[in-house]
């Protein structure tokens, strides 16, 4: 649509030029007839100069057209039109040539203004017109009426020579006599684009038909007064003066209906231009029109579907996330309770209560056990030390047993008391500035006789005497204490433990670096989760509660500082912590 747009503005912007140049062919074509009489008779050279000033003005009308309208091609092609008039007008003037020179060079310069005509209708893509009604009205009015309007013009040029002279040998009456077979031919294949031109569209093409058909009678008059008083009359006594008037009213009458069609062409091509800009326009309100519907339908739809969830979709994926990673602290918030976020608020509220029952239930049930356990332990320490008297040898292997298993149980007692505490804020930690050195050589020693029995020594690295750090000693040494464990139990027989203290600018790094196994790739994500173990069916990790990480890391992160590893299969694993450095006196 918006091509054929473009097309139609440019059809309309030729035909001001087409009437420019119609001006000067016309002009062009009565300075010709003129000069038959001008120069075979005492004609004052007033009449033949003002005919040729308006040939230099319709000439100019155009100049100037095109200055504010520059085409250098058209100029290029006009201008040599021009150059050749000039030379007309000079040789006229100064009687270098006669009036049949005259006649074939003035019809020279109208068929190079034919031709440019021509090639001004297909620069502007006239020729081209896409409907059927407009095509037939240019190529009659725009192609055929000018070449018509030529012929005719040379009958007029030639007979007024003739008849000025008063002679006309046998050429020269059939010269004659073939410029009005030309002319007829012309006007009946231009009466038959006229007819489909009017026949295509006949809705307001009436006044076409008939001002053709007024011409067409001009047309008739003019040729017939040819025929009659030179073809058909030995003697040529009609006056040149009236043969001149009379085929300068045919001429002028085609001319004056080329300026009809053009003005005609230029309503249809403006009612194109409005129509497709209507229809643009239509368009373009449909578009919006579907834009907005389709927009309104995308709001129902998010407004529905945020409805469903029960708010912003990263909201919602932040609180699947935080339930999921067992926060049930979070609290979700959402107008709808029948929706997604709606129901997720219920499941957490419902699994926030079972984890309450659950850590009360095993709080209960581990104070109701740690008081018989502390019973049986002391007992079975008094017999396993002789004060019940000798004991027989599979008695004491039997009750060794019974004393470790129940050392193992208070241990996972105590456990199950730490985590519960911490996970309600309920351990009390006393923080108190210290050097970091002595907690670690308590750590290790307290681990010696374990990592003993696993065959591998604990090495302690670098040592900061006055690093000073914020924590529970008692704590600390746990976590230490269970990174020691760990890598005891996990390392081959005769390897060593490292364990590790830098500083940095302001903080101080622990890390316990083993040469085990290592932990696989999958479980890295569970190591700090509650009851988890790497490696359960490895007998040397019996006796693990699977709490011992998940306690380092709410301990660690209660007294300011980070917790992490690194372990790759077969080359071994490093846990470390991170704690801020202290200066002395912060207290």
């Amino acid at each position: 649509m918006q091509k054929d747009l473009a097309f139609a503005k440019k059809e309309q912007e030729g035909l001001p030029q087409v009437q420019l140049v119609l001006n000067v062919i016309q002009r062009t074509q009565q300075h010709r007839a003129l000069c038959a009489k001008y120069l075979q008779t005492t004609l004052e050279r007033r009449e033949q100069r003002m005919k040729a000033e308006e040939v230099d003005t319709a000439i100019f009308a155009y100049e100037a057209y095109l200055d504010k309208n520059p085409n250098k091609q058209l100029q290029a092609q006009f201008a040599e039109t021009v150059s050749y008039w000039h030379k007309i007008r000079h040789d006229v003037s100064q009687n270098r040539i006669n009036y049949l020179e005259s006649f074939e060079q003035h019809s020279f310069l109208v068929k190079l203004q034919l031709q440019f005509l021509r090639n001004l209708v297909d620069s502007y893509q006239l020729s081209l017109d896409p409907d059927v009604d407009g095509y037939f009205l240019i190529d009659a009015s725009l192609v055929e009426l000018p070449e018509l309007a030529e012929v005719l013009g040379q009958i007029r040029g030639y007979g007024t020579g003739l008849l000025t002279k008063g002679e006309a040998n046998f050429d020269e009456r059939a010269h004659l006599k073939a410029l009005l077979l030309l002319s007829k031919s012309k006007a009946d294949q231009l009466s038959i684009n006229i007819n489909k031109a009017v026949a295509a569209r006949s809705t307001g093409r009436e006044n076409i038909y008939a001002n053709y058909q007024s011409t067409k009678a001009q047309y008739d008059k003019a040729v017939s007064i040819a025929q009659l008083n030179i073809l058909d009359s030995q003697n040529l006594t009609f006056s040149p003066d009236d043969y001149y008037a009379s085929f300068t009213l045919g001429v002028n009458s085609y001319f004056a209906y080329a300026h009809f069609a053009i003005e005609q062409l230029d309503s249809i091509l403006q009612s194109r231009i409005t129509k497709l800009k209507n229809q643009m326009i239509a368009l373009l309100f449909y578009v919006v029109i579907l834009t907005l519907t389709v927009a309104l339908i995308f709001i129902l739809f998010v407004r529905r579907l945020l409805h469903q969830l029960g708010g912003e979709p990263y909201y919602a994926a932040e609180v699947v996330q935080t339930v999921t990673d067992g926060d049930w602290e979070y609290e979700v918030k959402t107008p709808y309770p029948d929706s997604l976020l709606g129901k997720m608020k219920i499941m957490q509220e419902k699994l926030k209560e079972n984890n309450r029952l659950k850590n009360e239930f095993v709080s209960t049930v581990s104070h109701e056990l740690r008081t018989p356990l502390t019973a049986i332990g002391g007992a079975l320490s008094v017999a396993l030390s002789g004060q019940l008297g000798a004991l027989p040898g599979s008695a004491v292997k039997l009750l060794d047993i019974a004393q470790k298993n129940s050392v193992r149980l208070t241990e996972l007692i105590n456990d199950l008391l730490d985590i519960d505490k911490l996970t309600v804020g309920k351990l009390e930690l006393d923080l108190v500035v210290q050097p970091i050195m002595p907690i670690i050589d308590d750590a290790c020693l307290a681990m010696t006789s374990y990592a003993q029995k696993y065959g591998v020594n604990i090495v302690v690295g670098p040592r900061f005497e006055y690093a000073l750090v914020k924590v529970d000693a008692r704590r600390l040494r746990q976590v230490l204490m269970n990174f020691l464990s760990n890598a005891a139990k996990f390392s081959q027989k005769g390897d060593d433990i490292i364990i590790n203290a830098s500083v940095s600018s302001d903080r101080v790094r622990i890390e316990v670096v083993d040469h085990g196994s290592g932990i696989p790739e999958e479980f890295h994500d569970k190591i700090f989760q509650k009851f988890s173990q790497a490696d359960s069916s490895d007998t040397r990790a019996v006796g693990g509660t699977g709490l011992g990480l998940a306690i380092a890391k709410e301990l660690i992160q209660q007294m300011n500082g980070t917790i992490g590893f690194s372990s790759s299969l077969t080359v071994g694993s490093c846990f470390y912590v991170e704690l801020p450095l202290e200066e002395a006196n912060s207290d």
